[in-house]
C-alpha cells in the first residue's frame, strides 16, 4: 500500500479509502490511485481489510433449489452485483428442506457474513423469524414475514396470474384450469388469489373441480394432468404455477391425443430460458429474474452502506409472453410482450 501511495503522491489513508470505496474522494485522485494499483499489481488483502472495517466482505445467498432454472439466473444477478462491490458471495442450495435451510442461516451466521439474501424460504414464519434474528441486514426475495425487519423484493405472483386468465379468455378458453403446488407456499397462494381474481375480472366462474395440484417439478405436471384427464375434467386450457409443471402437463398432454393448444392452450408462470426449448413454446408469464437478483443485491448493499431503511418491500411486475402453446401457428415475429 505504501508504495501505491508513493506512486500516486497521495498519503496511505487515502489509499485506504479508495480501496474500500470511502466517500469524500476526488474523482482525479481516486484515478491515480487506481491507475497506481493497476501499474503495480497491488492486490488489497481482503482478510486484512476485514479486520480493519470489521467487515467479511462476503454475502449469504440461500436457494431452494438450484436445479430449477429460474434461481441461477436470480445468482447470476446477485453475483454481478457483489462483484462490482468486491464482495463474494456464500451460496447455499437447501434443496427446498426446512432443516437444511435452518442449519444453512447457522452457518452463515458462523461464518460472520455481512448480510443474507434469502430467496423463497421454505420456513415458516417463526422459524424464519428466529433464524435471522442474529443475521443483518436480510433482504428477503419473495417471502414476507410479518415483524420481521428487512427489506423485501416481492414478484407480482398475483397480477401475473390474473394477466394469464384475462389472456385465456381473450383467445375465447372458459374452463380454465388452476395447476398448482401441492404444499404450503406463500408465493403459489399469491398466483391461486391471482387466477381467482383474473376469473371475476373476465366473468368467469370459480370452479373448485378445475384446480388441481402437484409437485412443482416436471413431474408433478406430468402426473397432475393425468389425473385430471382421466378423472373426465373438461377444460380447454390450463394456467400452471410454474414453467416446469406447465411443461409436464403439456408433455402428457401432447403423448396422449390432446392437441395443444388446438384442444388445450397452456400458459405457464417464470419465463424460465427451457420455456422457448419445447416444442410448442411455451406461453408463460415471465419473472425479470436477472433485476431480480442484482435488484436484492444493491439494496443489501445500500442497506450495508446505511443508505436505506431496512423495512420496506420493493415490487417488480411480470409481463406475459405470447407463444405457440395458447396461440397458433406463432413464429418468432409473432411473438408478443405484453405488460401488466
Amino acid at each position: 500500500m505504501d508504495d501505491v501511495a508513493r506512486l500516486a503522491h497521495v498519503s496511505r489513508q487515502t489509499v485506504s479509502r479508495v480501496i474500500n470505496r470511502k466517500d469524500g474522494i476526488r474523482p482525479d485522485t481516486e484515478s491515480r490511485v487506481r491507475a497506481a494499483i493497476v501499474e503495480l499489481g497491488y492486490r488489497p488483502n481482503s482478510f486484512a481489510r476485514g479486520l480493519v472495517t470489521n467487515q467479511s466482505l462476503v454475502i449469504g445467498l440461500v436457494l431452494p433449489n438450484i436445479s430449477q432454472p429460474y434461481y441461477p439466473e436470480i445468482a447470476r444477478g446477485v453475483e454481478d452485483g457483489a462483484y462490482e462491490a468486491d464482495y463474494s458471495v456464500f451460496l447455499s442450495h437447501t434443496a427446498s428442506e426446512p432443516l437444511r435451510e435452518l442449519r444453512a442461516l447457522e452457518r452463515l451466521r458462523d461464518h460472520r457474513v455481512d448480510g443474507v439474501i434469502i430467496c423463497n424460504s421454505r420456513l415458516d414464519d417463526e422459524t424464519l423469524r428466529q433464524a435471522i434474528s442474529g443475521l443483518s441486514p436480510v433482504v428477503l426475495v419473495n417471502r414476507r414475514v410479518p415483524q420481521v425487519s428487512s427489506t423485501v423484493i416481492w414478484t407480482g405472483y398475483d397480477s401475473g396470474a390474473a394477466m394469464a386468465v384475462e389472456h385465456l379468455y381473450a383467445i375465447g378458453r372458459r374452463r380454465i384450469v388452476y395447476l398448482g403446488f401441492n404444499f404450503p407456499n406463500e408465493v403459489d397462494d399469491a398466483r391461486f388469489r391471482g387466477y381467482q381474481a383474473g376469473l371475476e375480472r373476465v366473468g368467469l366462474p370459480f370452479d373448485e373441480q378445475l384446480v388441481i395440484r402437484g409437485g412443482n417439478q416436471f413431474r408433478g405436471g406430468f402426473d397432475a394432468m393425468q389425473r385430471a384427464h382421466t378423472s373426465g375434467i373438461e377444460a380447454d386450457a390450463l394456467f400452471a404455477t410454474n414453467d416446469l409443471m406447465a411443461i409436464g402437463a403439456m408433455r402428457y398432454a401432447l403423448t396422449h391425443g390432446i392437441d395443444v393448444p388446438g384442444d388445450l392452450a397452456i400458459v405457464g408462470f417464470g419465463g424460465s430460458d427451457v420455456s422457448d426449448m419445447v416444442t410448442p413454446d411455451l406461453t408463460t408469464v415471465s419473472m425479470p429474474l436477472y433485476l431480480i437478483g442484482i435488484t436484492a443485491m444493491q439494496e443489501l448493499l445500500q442497506l450495508l452502506n446505511g443508505t436505506n431503511e431496512q423495512d420496506r418491500q420493493l415490487n417488480i411486475e411480470p409481463e406475459l409472453l405470447v407463444r405457440g402453446s395458447s396461440v397458433a401457428s406463432m413464429d418468432f415475429s409473432d411473438l408478443c410482450r405484453c405488460s401488466g
